[in-house]
């Protein structure tokens, strides 16, 4: 099963509990790639952004658009194009990024690398240029380039980037190695963002957090607790106080540049769009941080970290715990 189905399986849940409670958020756009076969064969351009994603995620220090939300929701945009486009038209994107998400950054890509050499064992070497653009100057801060190396003691399915096992390929091994070293390049360049989690579980007096020895937490780290609301904001001509999705005035299509909710879109060129008011609504869903109440750490452990709960203030599952510096 391909990777984008599986993530899609998922995705009301994403829509109603992702949760972008970090001081900077990143948008990955498509790669482009040095030799067009890499995308026909293997669907590269769309599957090391998900690598790098998750290589991003990984850190704990910054939020990342997730991808196919990115794809799903701008065909929901006010501009009739294909996601693709904003490969190379970074102002779209950035219209559209910073109206959607909020973002700080937004990230562009450059396979220069993607070879596999099949024998008795699967050996891959890749190569990648990353660039980090300010979203509102879109100017390039920084350049990250790095390559991985991954041999499989076997040969092994190959499987198209957008799949799921992709990891577990030689590829896919290799792509992993070399987008971690370029995520953590890209947080150490931007000052190492306060790390952020969850509380996954709440037991006798004591708060359970995702963030454990894995990074670098220690015994008698303070942290935060906050409670964060999604909210609705519209971007109704009428500034209705309901925002009810009711409310979106269905207005006719003007050379594509009015707001507000349309069903059926068309470009000069004939193509045509179609957006349901679902899809239109998750993209103005904002999220409001509450301080709750802050813990310490008691115990330690690689990937998990708890906490000492002394206090009255009402902690649930889900809420957001970010270190203090």
């Amino acid at each position: 099963m391909i990777f984008i189905r599986n993530k899609f399986i998922l995705l009301i849940a994403i829509l109603l509990f992702s949760i972008n409670a970090y001081s900077i958020t990143i948008t990955i756009l498509p790669f482009e790639s040095a030799d067009e076969t890499w995308v026909e064969e293997y669907k590269a351009d769309d599957g090391v952004v998900r690598v790098l994603e998750d290589s991003l995620i990984n850190t704990k220090m910054v939020s990342v658009t997730d991808y196919d939300l990115l794809i799903s929701y701008f065909s929901s945009y006010d501009i009739v194009a294909s996601y693709k486009t904003m490969q190379t038209n970074l102002q779209l994107a950035s219209d559209f990024i910073k109206e959607t998400f909020n973002s700080d950054y937004i990230i562009t890509g450059e396979i220069l690398d993607f070879n596999l050499k099949k024998g008795g064992k699967d050996t891959a070497n890749v190569k990648f240029k990353v660039n980090l653009i300010d979203i509102n100057t879109l100017k390039t801060v920084k350049s990250f380039t790095d390559t991985g190396t991954y041999t499989l003691p076997n040969n092994s399915p190959v499987y198209s980037a957008e799949d799921a096992l992709f990891t577990e390929t030689a590829l896919g091994a290799a792509s992993a190695v070399a987008l971690n070293k370029i995520a953590n390049n890209i947080t150490e360049y931007l000052g190492n963002p306060p790390l952020t989690g969850i509380v996954t579980r709440i037991e006798d007096n004591k708060l359970y957090i995702n963030l454990g020895k894995n990074n670098n937490i220690k015994v008698g780290d303070e942290f935060n607790i906050y409670k964060v609301d999604k909210v609705l904001e519209l971007p109704n001509p009428g500034n209705n106080p309901t925002n009810n999705i009711s409310n979106i005035p269905k207005i006719p299509v003007n050379n594509n540049t009015e707001k507000g909710y349309i069903s059926v879109r068309s470009n000069e060129k004939g193509d045509v769009w179609y957006t349901s008011e679902m899809l239109y609504k998750y993209r103005f869903y904002k999220n409001e941080e509450k301080l709750v109440a802050s813990a310490k750490a008691i115990e330690i452990y690689d990937y998990y970290a708890v906490l000492e709960y002394k206090t009255d203030a009402k902690i649930e599952p889900m809420m957001i715990v970010k270190i203090k510096n």
